[in-house]
């Protein structure tokens, strides 16, 4: 069951050279759209793939959830701080 972390969990208009970006959207999203945000590490794990790939991340590095109506990014944030990622945000879109 997930409970509501999203208390804990930042929510950034600009991300901090630290922070790693997820890119929750689909592949073709992405492509269509690519994020806006030349000095950031960008990865892109859709979201119905994120869950298998947590075994990739490091637990204590920064990450802000990107998807572009906040949705989706804020229920994997909630995931991510549920299974021990204490250091995830949500990026608000950087996208106009």
């Amino acid at each position: 069951m997930i409970t509501d972390a999203t208390k804990n969990i930042r929510i950034v208009s600009t991300p901090e050279p630290e922070d790693l970006i997820i890119d929750v959207r689909h592949p073709s999203e992405v492509e269509e759209l690519p994020l806006p945000l030349d000095t950031s590490i960008i990865l892109q794990i859709p979201f119905f793939t994120l869950l298998e790939k947590l075994h990739e991340l490091n637990p204590s590095q920064n990450y802000l959830i990107y998807c572009d109506k906040g949705i989706m990014s804020r229920l994997q944030a909630n995931i991510l701080w549920e299974k021990g990622f204490h250091k995830v945000g949500i990026l608000k879109s950087p996208i106009n």
